[in-house]
């Protein structure tokens, strides 16, 4: 009962308010100023709500305010075409967990103001995309969609992101908040709905916009119909002003059916599309040395260092190639400078230590095979038996013994390393 004294107290006082400024200034000023007066009510939780983005997205009773519904109500009954009144009835409701009275205030928000970002963006964060913001809005509102995406990924907060992402994909449905979804889904392991994404941004352009072939082509892919995937990227190069990118995935997907000519070719046309960056030289003598033409993978290497000199991946190929060549001092020689320009490239050094090895250098081989090992993102167990087995060669059975007890740590119940370990202690 004195819940609803207050609330008809409060009605009779805003409305006496309302005549005695209309009588002087007339209605507009009148709802101007009894909007002005609710909103400094709602500022400070309104405020409050927002410290976190992702509050945005959930609807819930914060604060009831009887004062603010009848400065509100007055101030509209007063001007109803009043677009940031409508706005401020939205919040209003919304922090009230009024959810369905909110989106319908900012859907009349939109309607009367249809630049206005903030009530789309609201509007939009409430409810299905029932209405559809000019393409300035849409792109301006997708951007930020994707920006609260990146952050709740970077957190972890999976979901979150998801829920960001598809709102920007509602609304400007693209390859790169595609890719942002893929990524998402599949952490989640919704591989189904990563696919469906790229259908659906595939239907949305036409066959002669580059995109399309690519939505098709990653969808492809990510159902392992590594042809159909080749099929959909040469589509898409050839209609792109840009298609380095569509000729290297051509090419991934033709190595994945090992058809190795194929893909050599769409490597070397992706070296046409962008002779000044070194990884399509390096594609292409990939497909050298798998054809086993070791001449032709050293031409292509080199390429790769000429346009990339300072980079460590053309120098890290050179020592492996040199390696396999059986040019050990070379491939020392290039290894080492891969790590001078990298020296946290675990295979730089685990090829670096074979090459002393080779070369009988057994102490400095231990050495690089033990940096190897720390310098691996992960559990190198096979890389730790190798260099026990170095080890036990060099007569230090202690440490032979810890690094295979390392590698039965890493991969529990091998027989091969059990045995290794029984064999030293007898």
């Amino acid at each position: 009962m004195m819940g609803k004294a207050l609330r008809l107290m409060t009605r009779i006082m805003a409305t006496l308010m309302a005549v005695a400024l209309f009588l002087l200034n007339g209605h507009e000023i009148v709802s101007a100023a009894l909007q002005n007066v609710a909103a400094l009510r709602l500022l400070a939780p309104w405020q409050e709500a927002l410290v976190d983005p992702s509050s945005l997205l959930v609807c819930q009773l914060r604060v009831n305010d009887p004062a603010v519904d009848a400065l509100i109500e007055t101030a509209l009954r007063l001007r109803p075409e009043s677009a940031s009144t409508w706005l401020l009835n939205g919040r209003n409701a919304w922090l009230a967990g009024k959810c369905s009275e909110a989106r319908e205030a900012w859907r009349r928000a939109v309607v009367l103001a249809s630049q206005n970002r903030i009530a789309w963006l609201l509007y939009l964060l409430n409810g299905p995309k029932d209405l559809q913001p000019e393409p300035a809005v849409a792109e301006g509102l997708a951007s930020y969609f994707d920006f609260q995406g990146d952050r709740a990924r970077s957190a972890e907060k999976w979901e979150e992101a998801l829920e960001w992402y598809e709102k920007s994909f509602s609304l400007v449905p693209d390859v790169s908040t595609a890719n942002r979804l893929e990524s998402v889904y599949l952490k989640l392991e919704r591989k189904g709905e990563a696919i469906a994404c790229w259908e659906e941004l595939a239907e949305s352009l036409p066959e002669t916009d580059p995109e399309h072939w690519w939505a098709l082509g990653r969808a492809a892919e990510l159902r392992e119909d590594w042809e159909e995937a080749a099929r959909a990227y040469g589509h898409g190069a050839e209609l792109s002003p840009k298609p380095y990118d569509y000729w290297m995935r051509q090419g991934a997907n033709y190595e994945r059916l090992k058809e190795w000519e194929r893909a050599e070719g769409a490597y070397r046309k992706a070296v046409k599309a962008r002779p000044d960056i070194p990884w399509p030289y390096l594609s292409v003598g990939h497909m050298r040395r798998v054809q086993k033409d070791y001449n032709g993978m050293l031409e292509w290497y080199r390429k790769a260092e000429a346009v990339a000199p300072n980079r460590y991946e053309p120098q890290y190929w050179l020592g492996y190639a040199h390696y396999i060549r059986e040019e050990y001092v070379e491939a020392q020689k290039r290894l080492e400078r891969a790590l001078e320009l990298n020296p946290q490239h675990a295979w730089s050094a685990y090829y670096l230590a074979w090459s002393f090895y080779k070369q009988g250098r057994r102490g400095e081989a231990v050495s690089w095979l033990q940096q190897a090992i720390v310098l691996y993102r992960g559990q190198p167990w096979q890389w730790a038996i190798q260099l026990g087995d170095w080890l036990a060669e060099a007569g230090d059975k202690d440490g032979a013994l810890a690094t295979y007890r390392q590698a039965l740590e890493w991969k529990p119940g091998d027989e091969g390393i059990a045995a290794k370990i029984k064999a030293l202690e007898k």
